[in-house]
């Protein structure tokens, strides 16, 4: 399983996302939050894969145990090689943009 994470669609300061983060990647399955836009069957059920993507950059990792162990604590800056900006900005533009995009539409 694939889970896309955008940070870019919740203006959630840095230390509020961290606190966020870390409750999601406690338990990852069945919790939802505004920052996660896409979720893809790769026909993998034994790992969740994440994409995290925030100010022009993505971060991509399998969640192992040791991974989810550090991202449990400090949330997703944990893997961050690079300091993110501590405020976010134009979400409900983010969100008006995507309610008109059709249903129907491919990823790629």
């Amino acid at each position: 399983m694939v889970i896309v994470m955008d940070r870019g669609y919740c203006d959630a300061t840095l230390s509020f996302c961290a606190r966020c983060s870390a409750a999601f990647f406690q338990k990852p399955m069945g919790t939802d939050r505004p920052c996660i836009v896409d979720i893809v069957d790769d026909g993998n059920d034994d790992l969740l894969h994440f994409v995290v993507r925030t100010e022009g950059r993505t971060l991509e990792f399998d969640l192992t145990k040791d991974v989810q162990e550090g991202l449990s604590l400090e949330g997703w800056e944990f893997l961050a090689g690079f300091d993110p900006g501590l405020f976010r900005h134009g979400a409900a533009d983010r969100w008006r943009q995507l309610s008109h995009v059709p249903a129907e539409h491919s990823h790629h």
